[in-house]
């Protein structure tokens, strides 16, 4: 699987509204993609772009070669997207358990299949009794958090977009989904990852992009932004990045 972006811009409407691009991005589909920049650069932008959530732009986005013009809101659905918002959006009147089950419904998993998959999420990300019996109202951020995360992983995606994936999470969980993202990979699924936690990102991530003020500053792999940048690591090539005295790359 491999999303394109081509010359994309997009913009807010309001006076003086933010732009993102133009923006010519390939993300494939087979490794772990970190995004990063700081807050207000355009990753989450980006990323609802990516989703088909904001319309409207110029410029071409593709999927596989295919032309994106779904208006109907079933990009996911249809190319097999998995994705966890920054802020998870979930039935508050259902446990974490009763939420998978639906997506089982939805996703038409077969039952052994689903509940290896389930497993194998609850134990990397250290579920506990909770997941099966308390509602999502009277979870704490990290609970959600989870929760979110199994939508977006159970159900063999075919690509997964996390938006900042540690938030909330302890170190047991934030461990086991580098794991999962792992595994994921070797089994061919590729994934987006936009984070603040440089740690987090070079221990997981074969590529990067890096955006400021809805530009791309650097598209790549992680050992080719070590290579631009010799001797340097990554938090400060991050931050001579964002306020503009990282030197020339040496040639």
């Amino acid at each position: 699987m491999q999303l394109q972006l081509d010359e994309l811009v997009y913009s807010y409407s309001r006076k003086g509204g933010f732009t993102l691009g133009p923006l010519s991005l390939t993300l494939p589909g087979s490794t772990i993609t970190a995004l990063i920049g700081s807050n207000g650069s355009g990753k989450t932008t980006l990323i609802k772009v990516l989703l088909n959530e904001f319309t409207g732009y110029s410029g071409t986005y593709r999927i596989d070669g295919e032309t994106v013009k779904d208006q109907f809101g079933n990009l996911m659905h249809r190319f097999g997207i998995g994705y966890a918002p920054e802020q998870p959006v979930l039935e508050e009147r259902l446990t974490g358990m009763e939420i998978m089950q639906l997506l089982q419904e939805v996703h038409e998993i077969p039952e052994g299949e689903f509940n290896r998959q389930v497993d194998e999420c609850k134990k990397a990300l250290h579920c506990e009794e909770w997941f099966d019996r308390t509602p999502c109202r009277e979870c704490s951020q990290g609970m959600r958090k989870k929760v979110s995360l199994m939508i977006a992983l159970v159900g063999k995606p075919r690509y997964i977009i996390i938006d900042e994936p540690t938030n909330g999470l302890d170190p047991l969980a934030t461990f086991g989904l580098k794991r999962l993202l792992a595994r994921y990979c070797e089994l061919g699924t590729g994934a987006l990852v936009s984070s603040h936690m440089l740690d987090f990102v070079e221990r997981v991530a074969r590529d990067v992009v890096i955006v400021k003020n809805g530009k791309k500053l650097f598209s790549g792999t992680v050992e080719e932004l070590f290579v631009t940048y010799p001797n340097t690591p990554l938090d400060e090539i991050y931050y001579r990045l964002f306020n503009d005295d990282l030197p020339e790359p040496e040639l």
